[in-house]
């Protein structure tokens, strides 16, 4: 786990770098307060890494869910439903008792997968079992899970999750963290309108998320 405190003082170091570099410098005032711009943007700094990363680069921010406190409702045509925490980003492995392997994919609501599962000729079995983005009665996201065992109950259910500043980043390789603070020094710049550093940081950043490691300074 990476503390929010030690991310800032990365993002940090990272602009104190780029400044020295173009014989620049930010506003006094805005210099003060550089540390809540920091923190401000790191949530949408992880997200952008969540969202980028390459397929097999890892995960960034997994969390587990306690599975003896999941409840899943059956919603009486071989399918059920399991609601989705608030801070679920995407799926990382989700798999039932009873089933032969995990889902480590959640179809988009109204795919032709997701659809698939409403007929019992097209439905999934349990040695490829398929899990959905659904949404319940009162609006609430969830997981349509396919097929339904006879008891239903979750094995494992990670995903990663939204960035918690109390609580820091966790799960994140060294090139995924470096990533994050990357786009973070990107955010940070397009609020004082330094274009052309912010272009600097996110093709850096793209890099990373690709499992390219850079040279650091």
């Amino acid at each position: 786990m990476i503390a929010t405190d030690e991310l800032v003082k990365r993002v940090r170091r990272l602009l104190n770098e780029a400044e020295e570099d173009t014989r620049l410098s930010l506003l006094s005032e805005d210099t003060r307060s550089i540390g809540e711009h920091i923190k401000r943007v790191l949530p949408q700094a992880v997200a952008l890494v969540q969202k980028n990363k390459a397929p097999g680069t890892g995960n960034v921010n997994p969390k587990s869910l306690d599975a003896g406190s999941t409840v899943i409702v059956d919603c009486g045509d071989g399918t059920g439903q399991l609601v989705l925490p608030e801070d679920f980003v995407s799926l990382v492995s989700l798999r039932l008792h009873g089933w032969k392997r995990p889902c480590l994919q959640l179809h988009a609501e109204g795919s032709a997968e997701a659809l698939a599962q409403h007929n019992i000729h097209t439905r999934a079995g349990v040695c490829r079992p398929v899990c959905a983005e659904g949404v319940n009665a009162d609006g609430s996201r969830s997981i349509m899970l396919s097929p339904l065992p006879a008891v239903p109950r979750v094995d494992h259910f990670v995903y990663e999750a939204a960035f918690d500043s109390a609580k820091g980043l966790a799960g994140c390789d060294s090139i995924l963290a470096d990533a994050v603070t990357y786009y973070c020094a990107a955010l940070v710049y397009s609020v004082f309108e330094r274009q052309d550093q912010v272009n600097a940081f996110i093709s850096l950043a793209t890099l990373l998320c690709n499992g390219k490691s850079i040279e650091r300074r």
